[in-house]
């Protein structure tokens, strides 16, 4: 039986509710906060400064200060001087850090593609036309 069609609002916050759920169960898994593997997710791509992870987490400083505070006693990233500002520090994942960023990619792909095997190539190319419009709509 097909499941009913529903409208557009409503079928984006059940598939966001679901990218969220495997979201937290990988991080779980992995013995992160959603917080924390965000902060990874981020950082693997380009290390920043206290300021730009602040504003990508939408945390405060004093915030962000924990976040990375706990991450650097479990190994997972570290403070280094600023070379173009020696008063601020980069914070980069370890080598440890990036290992888990790497697996913790993996299984959301992984399960992203699980969730998007019941359309055909043609259906997640539009998808992905239709979701980049709703995304790009969010900078306006």
């Amino acid at each position: 039986m097909a499941a009913k069609t529903l409208a557009a609002g409503p079928a984006l916050i059940r598939a966001a509710t679901a990218v969220t759920e495997h979201y937290e169960r990988i991080s779980s898994d992995l013995g992160l906060t959603m917080q924390q593997a965000r902060l990874l997710f981020i950082l693997h791509r380009r290390p920043t400064n206290m300021l730009g992870l602040g504003s990508a987490l939408r945390l405060t400083k004093s915030t962000m200060t924990g976040v990375v505070a706990r991450m650097e006693s479990a190994g997972l990233v570290e403070r280094v001087p600023d070379a173009a500002d020696r008063r601020n520090f980069v914070v980069t994942p370890t080598d440890h850090g990036a290992e888990v960023a790497e697996e913790f990619e993996r299984r959301l792909r992984t399960e992203v593609r699980r969730m998007l095997r019941v359309l055909d190539p043609a259906e997640r190319d539009t998808l992905g036309v239709l979701l980049t419009a709703v995304i790009a709509g969010q900078d306006d």
